[in-house]
């Protein structure tokens, strides 16, 4: 029975077939058999993974052309992350797939011996980059030190017998944010404590100098009962408490997702604090507006850096007009909200609310009907804000002063 070149290899094994497949390469076909039952020592198993990479090179381009992923795929025909529904390892047994991103699966699972269920997430080709396995193991270090109503929570981790990682964690049956706000009609102030929640979960991350880095709907769930959950720190960074500038930090891998992504992080620049406040003032435009600031739907990546970088998005006020999904605002009310997106969101962090913190404060103040610190200080703006806030005291006092004036007219009369 010949060996099958799909077998599971592991790591020792993937970089043999690596530097066999290389050296075999200049090699003609004919001569492919004597050179690997030399070098294999006679294994079945490595000479069929080496000569199917070697038949696919031969058949179309280099495998490795395409990446190592790719390559992988070759001679590997399970990704150990693609378990069977019911397997089980540790206290955990699989139930049904429920996610799937560039980095992992995720599946909800249960553990029988507590009766509780949790959603294991399982990385995808653990043998094919340090890199990968460094920030999966990252995540799981970042999640220990998170404990927040706001933030999933870390239950376990650990790893397969073949040492494919995997973590356990609160399984979140929610929606998306601003799916869950389309669903529910959600008023202005509703949808402004919401994201009150999520910026207090991503200032709980901070002051741990964590920065998520990849902030955006479909990693912000709202619970059945209305509760946000901050998912994926995937990609998070540690802040280095000793960097004589805190709030920075340099980026080698420029992972994230555009249409959310800050300025800095397309131009591959440090990224901070204030990389997340950009992204939480695109989610605030978003769930305002009921559009993007940016639609890059069908643009090449280059297209959609390009005019992140330069254009100059519509108001939210505007942007509402235009759309069904987006918050129904007071026209007094628009003025101060396109100023605390684009104040959040603006190119230049150095002109972005300096923390999160200093984005609730104006949060909390415009529920407030109070002037926002980010706007110009002014005396008619000033007193606009406290008409507005006192309108019904000021309504029955200007009552009570017209009627003291007819009745001092009447009585002088």
């Amino acid at each position: 029975m010949s060996a099958d070149p799909r077998a599971p290899l592991d790591a020792t094994q993937w970089e043999r077939v690596q530097t066999l497949f290389h050296e075999a390469c200049g090699l003609p076909a004919d001569a492919w058999d004597a050179f690997l039952a030399e070098k294999t020592g006679g294994d079945e198993t490595l000479s069929a993974s080496v000569r199917a990479m070697l038949r696919e090179d031969a058949r179309h381009g280099s495998v490795l052309d395409d990446g190592l992923a790719a390559a992988a795929r070759v001679v590997l025909t399970d990704d150990p992350a693609s378990l069977p529904v019911h397997t089980e390892f540790g206290p955990y047994r699989l139930l049904r797939r429920i996610g799937e991103g560039g980095m992992a699966v995720v599946y909800l699972a249960e553990r029988s011996d507590l009766g509780s269920t949790a959603a294991v997430k399982l990385l995808h080709d653990p043998w094919l980059s340090p890199a990968r396995r460094e920030r999966f193991a990252s995540e799981q270090r970042t999640l220990a030190q998170l404990n927040h109503p706001g933030i999933a929570h870390l239950y376990d981790a650990g790893a397969l017998p073949d040492g494919t990682q995997w973590i356990a964690m609160e399984y979140v049956d929610g929606d998306a944010l601003t799916a869950y706000c389309r669903a529910h009609a959600l008023g202005l102030t509703a949808r402004l404590q919401l994201f009150r929640e999520v910026c207090d979960a991503v200032q709980h991350a901070h002051g741990h100098l964590i920065i998520h880095r990849d902030l955006k709907p479909s990693n912000i769930l709202v619970t059945r009962t209305g509760r946000v959950k901050l998912l994926d720190f995937g990609i998070a960074k540690h802040l280095d408490p000793t960097d004589t500038d805190v709030s920075r930090t340099r980026t080698g891998l420029q992972l994230m997702t555009p249409a959310y992504a800050a300025p800095e992080q397309l131009r591959g620049e440090a990224t901070g604090v204030y990389t997340d406040v950009y992204a939480l003032g695109v989610v605030l435009y978003e769930m305002l507006a009921g559009k993007m600031p940016f639609d890059i739907t069908g643009r090449t990546p280059g297209e959609s850096e390009a005019m992140i970088l330069t254009a100059v998005p519509e108001r939210p006020s505007v942007a509402a007009r235009a759309t069904t999904q987006g918050a129904d605002a007071p026209p007094a009310s628009w003025a101060d909200l396109d100023v605390l997106c684009f104040t959040a969101m603006h190119r230049d962090s150095r002109r972005r609310y300096r923390t999160v913190d200093a984005l609730i404060r104006d949060i909390d103040h415009f529920i407030r009907q109070e002037p926002l610190e980010a706007r110009p200080d002014s005396t008619a703006y000033r007193a606009g804000k406290f008409v507005r806030r006192h309108r019904s005291a000021l309504s029955v006092a200007a009552g009570v002063l017209l009627i003291t004036v007819a009745t001092g007219v009447v009585s002088a009369g």
